[in-house]
């Protein structure tokens, strides 16, 4: 057949977008006796021309027990013609086209181990049908003198036809290594044995996980994904350069997390072939979270010759994100922006949302945006990185989505999950970021940008009311942490609850007594200073949540069962907050 028969043929056997079969199905063929069972997914193999996709794809296909194909045999056979005179008749982007069209058909079935050719991966929407089809993509890497030994004297390369092939080989490899790092799995190859190499793969395979991807449904196409997973940073190029405009950011950290971080980011930014125009470092803690330092850091990123299409990366806790993610909302009129937590309280809260600002005198986060991140990669890997003191704060927050969640997550927390998570136990850590981030997106997607006249998007400020009247009083010196003021806060919420009859009076003991195992303050008294009640009120008077002069708190019925309300009399609070040892 024609080459345009060929086309149209592979068109029509194409799922739609969005609906390709994904995974293996009742007729997936099997190996021979002791193949391995086929994994769930096709495994595809990229690289340059001479890196033996075809080779170790036959040997790969045989101990995993599935199918090879390669997709210029395919894509030959579908043709009538070789693949050099389909690039000689119809040029290099009528052959890329039907070569995609191919690839989407052959991954739409039950799995395969499909090699392809070297400029396959390197075409956007072939990467995209790949993606979409659940598959795993795996670079077989290779250097150039490697290389050159292998391709030397192919006629049947279109590329390498009366020209240098180590020119060639030096010009494609810029040109792809950049797009093949956006594999899942990237394999170092070398001159040892097809077997040795498949081998690797197939060790590299079996370890390999999916990072979690939850997605925040917001209107208008600005939908996002928060991407859970370990040694995120490591990828952060192949991970960010679907969801970007350009492949050039400027990275805002703190200090400390940029000594850490930085280079892992960095390096997982440049393999993927992005540029990082800026770098912008501030000094740790609560201090930097206002408007002398947003200045700095603003003309830092402008300084940078930064343009509409430059992301910002906020790399680190929540005082970055949300200083780099005003940053981004005011720059040239707003930027492009991306959240890396690097903090427990960041990757189960902060970084979702896309709620961002400094603080003022008057209070915390009085000025700010709504902006939106394109994407949060949340590495579950920095978190072992954490002073105890700061994976507990940040585990105040779970402890909040536990509470509004309902008994399913809240139960998990005092069955042993919150302690397990303050202890740095993966799993535990894992299923709290999960499960927060799933609440959170939820919430966000319904109330983006809490306008809704009662429950919504504020009910995720339960505990905030006191909390933010705590750090403000101490100044945000670093004397108490965010997460230690929202514990305190949920104590509180769920005792000021309890005194005006809308739980059980059981609740906020149930509260108190888990921070206090969790290794959190659970009472004002736990605190190590002295509050006036008359100054917390006044406090609490100018949160920016008050409404018509009014203050509004997050209250509880039950764990699930949250709601707003701004008819508390205020001598009410009052009383709560002497009765917790507050003075005059």
């Amino acid at each position: 057949m024609s080459r345009n028969t060929a086309s149209a043929h592979d068109a029509a056997a194409v799922p739609a977008d969005g609906d390709p079969r994904i995974g293996p199905t009742a007729a997936a063929p099997r190996g021979a006796a002791g193949a391995e069972a086929p994994p769930p997914r096709s495994v595809i193999l990229v690289g340059m021309p001479g890196a033996g996709k075809s080779s170790i794809g036959r040997r790969l296909a045989a101990r995993l027990g599935l199918p090879f194909l390669d997709a210029d045999t395919e894509i030959e056979a579908a043709a009538g013609l070789p693949i050099t005179e389909i690039f000689s008749r119809y040029g290099e982007a009528h052959f890329r086209d039907g070569e995609r069209r191919v690839i989407a058909r052959l991954v739409s079935g039950p799995p395969v181990v499909l090699a392809t050719g070297g400029g396959a991966f390197a075409d956007a929407a072939t990467r995209a049908a790949l993606r979409r089809a659940g598959t795993v993509t795996v670079w077989l890497k290779c250097g150039h003198a490697t290389l050159l030994r292998r391709v030397v004297g192919r006629g049947h390369r279109p590329m390498f036809l009366g020209a240098d092939p180590a020119d060639v080989l030096q010009r494609l490899m810029a040109a792809r290594h950049p797009l093949y790092a956006e594999a899942d799995i990237v394999i170092p190859c070398t001159d040892e044995s097809p077997d040795a190499t498949t081998r690797r793969v197939q060790e590299a395979l079996a370890a390999w996980a999916p990072p979690a991807r939850l997605p925040v449904a917001l209107g208008g196409g600005r939908g996002y994904e928060v991407v859970v997973g370990e040694g995120l940073l490591a990828r952060a190029g192949a991970l960010l350069a679907s969801a970007l405009p350009s492949r050039r950011v400027a990275v805002v950290s703190d200090a400390a997390v940029a000594a850490l971080h930085g280079p892992a980011l960095r390096a997982g930014l440049e393999e993927a072939g992005f540029t990082v125009a800026a770098e912008a470092a501030v000094a740790p803690g609560e201090a930097s979270k206002g408007f002398e330092t947003l200045h700095r850091v603003l003309e830092e990123l402008l300084a940078a010759g930064i343009d509409r299409n430059t992301a910002v990366v906020a790399l680190g806790g929540g005082v970055v994100g949300d200083l780099a993610g005003f940053a981004a909302a005011v720059a040239l009129r707003g930027l492009p922006f991306v959240q890396v937590p690097t903090t427990l309280l960041a990757q189960v809260d902060s970084s979702v949302g896309g709620k961002t600002g400094v603080n003022l005198a008057a209070g915390k986060n009085l000025a700010g945006a709504f902006h939106q991140p394109r994407l949060v990669l949340a590495d579950s890997a920095t978190l072992r990185t954490l002073p105890p003191r700061e994976l507990r704060a940040g585990y105040a927050e779970v402890a909040k989505h536990g509470l509004l969640a309902g008994e399913a997550f809240w139960g998990w927390c005092e069955r042993g999950g919150g302690e397990a998570a303050v202890a740095g136990d993966p799993a535990a850590l894992s299923h709290a970021v999960l499960e927060s981030c799933r609440l959170k997106a939820a919430v966000v997607a319904a109330d983006e940008r809490e306008e809704a006249a009662e429950g919504g998007r504020a009910l995720l400020n339960l505990g905030h009311t006191f909390g933010h009247a705590l750090e403000a009083e101490c100044g945000y010196d670093g004397a108490l942490l965010h997460g230690e003021g929202v514990a305190v806060g949920l104590g509180l919420a769920a005792a000021l609850s309890a005194r005006l009859g809308h739980c059980a009076q059981e609740l906020p003991g149930r509260v108190m007594a888990h921070l206090a195992a969790c290794g959190l303050p659970a009472r004002i008294a736990d605190l190590p200073r002295p509050f006036s009640a008359a100054a917390l009120m006044e406090r609490m008077r100018r949160d920016k949540k008050v409404r018509d002069g009014r203050l509004r708190f997050v209250l509880l019925r039950a764990p699930g069962d949250a709601f707003t309300a701004s008819d508390v009399p205020a001598e009410a609070v009052e009383a709560l907050l002497r009765d917790e040892g507050c003075g005059e």
